[in-house]
Parts: structure tokens; C-alpha cells; sequence
């Protein structure tokens, strides 16, 4: 009876799962394009593609909420706004993939006047590469003028019909302790709602987790 009854709510549970739609707050930024600018490190020729994408939480709290026309998008306060970050430009690559990984003034920007921009910092520099001998940081913007207004607030964009074309300036960089190893023209810009683990990992969790207490009275 015990058997059945752990059975029947394993059922229920996932049939629940099965008719609830997952409430995606995940959100990835990707970019791609060129090396144009190297004056902070020369290894990296221009020329050099470079791609990066940033995963953020739309459900993580504005850091300045009295100014409806900037949103400023942090990981010191619950729930943190960058969950992953990574960057490629030939040789040089940096990963984080926690939010823990961030530094403090790691955050996300957004502009919501006349102008709409999206600007990015992120400061790990136990984990960036160094260039030119020193630590490393990130900057990246995208900057809407003659196509403004592209956002509906200054909340973190959740629009994936954003492209690079919604974007009239964009520029990407590695800042170095003295110069730029940056990109100022877009070869791909996404974004793209990450699926959170719901509907399907909940279901195969519950058939493992059948499985094995079958096999444990099987055993019996």
C-alpha cells in the first residue's frame, strides 16, 4: 500500500509539472564580430573574430527603482541579475558559469530615454586572462538612437526579436589596464530565453526516482 500510495503522488506531481508552463526569467545575450581595436594587447590581431554571451535573471531587482528611465541590474542583492558569462577571442577565452563568479560593479545597465542602451561590466579578475601583464575587465554596449524606442522600460530586455540591426553603436571590450581590445561592428547579435529545468527534468527525476524503488522491492 505504501509502495502504491509514493507511486500515486509521484504520478500526480508529475502530471501537475506536465500542465503547468514553465515561467522562463532566464534570459541570454549572444554576440559576435571582429577585433578592430588592439591598442591594450597586441596579441590579439585585429581582425580576430570574438564572440560572448551573458545569461541574466529578468527576475532580479532593479538597483535604482525611483528612475523609471535607468535600470541597473546587479548581483548584490537576491536574486542576482548575471548568471553566466562567457568570452572568445581566438586564444583568449574566460568562463564564468556562477553567479558567485561576478565581482562587485558587475552589472547590467539599461537606458530607457530617447536613447535605449543595454551596457554590460563585468569585473573577475582572478578569472580573466591577463593582458598587457595586468587584470582584465569587460565592457559592452548597444546603443539605440534613430530606432529608439526598442524597449517597453528600463527592465532587462526580454524582446528576442532583437537583432543587430536594433542597434545603430555597438562596441565590445576588453579594457586592460592601459587601452582597448575591442570590436565596434556587429557580425550577430540574439536573445533567446533559456529553458529552465521544469516540465521535462521534473518527469525524468520522477521516472528515476520510480525506477529505483521498484528495483529496491524487486530485490526484496
Amino acid at each position: 500500500m505504501e509502495a502504491l500510495t509514493l507511486k500515486s503522488i509521484r504520478i500526480c506531481t508529475l502530471a501537475l509539472a506536465l500542465a503547468t508552463p514553465a515561467q522562463a526569467s532566464l534570459f541570454e545575450l549572444a554576440a559576435s564580430g571582429t577585433i578592430s581595436d588592439n591598442s591594450g594587447d597586441s596579441t590579439i590581431p585585429i581582425g580576430t573574430p570574438w564572440t560572448f554571451e551573458v545569461t541574466y535573471d529578468t527576475a532580479a531587482p532593479d538597483l535604482a527603482p525611483a528612475d523609471t528611465t535607468f535600470g541597473q541590474f546587479g548581483n548584490t542583492i537576491a536574486p542576482p541579475a548575471l548568471t553566466s558569462f562567457h568570452y572568445q577571442a581566438g586564444s583568449y577565452e574566460v568562463t564564468l558559469d556562477d553567479h558567485s563568479d561576478f565581482g562587485t560593479g558587475s552589472a547590467i545597465d539599461i537606458t530607457f530615454t530617447s536613447v535605449n542602451a543595454i551596457d554590460i561590466n563585468v569585473f573577475a579578475p582572478a578569472l580573466f586572462p591577463p593582458l598587457a601583464g595586468g587584470a582584465v575587465s569587460f565592457h559592452a554596449d548597444f546603443n539605440a538612437f534613430s530606432m529608439a524606442p526598442i524597449f517597453t522600460s528600463d527592465a532587462l530586455p526580454t524582446n528576442t526579436a532583437l537583432g543587430p540591426g536594433s542597434f545603430d553603436q555597438s562596441t565590445v571590450t576588453l579594457l586592460p589596464p592601459a587601452g582597448v581590445v575591442s570590436g565596434n561592428s556587429l557580425t550577430s547579435l540574439t536573445l533567446t530565453a533559456v529553458p529552465e529545468p521544469s516540465t521535462a527534468a521534473l518527469f525524468a527525476l520522477g521516472l528515476v526516482g520510480i525506477a529505483a524503488r521498484r528495483s529496491r522491492h524487486g530485490r526484496a
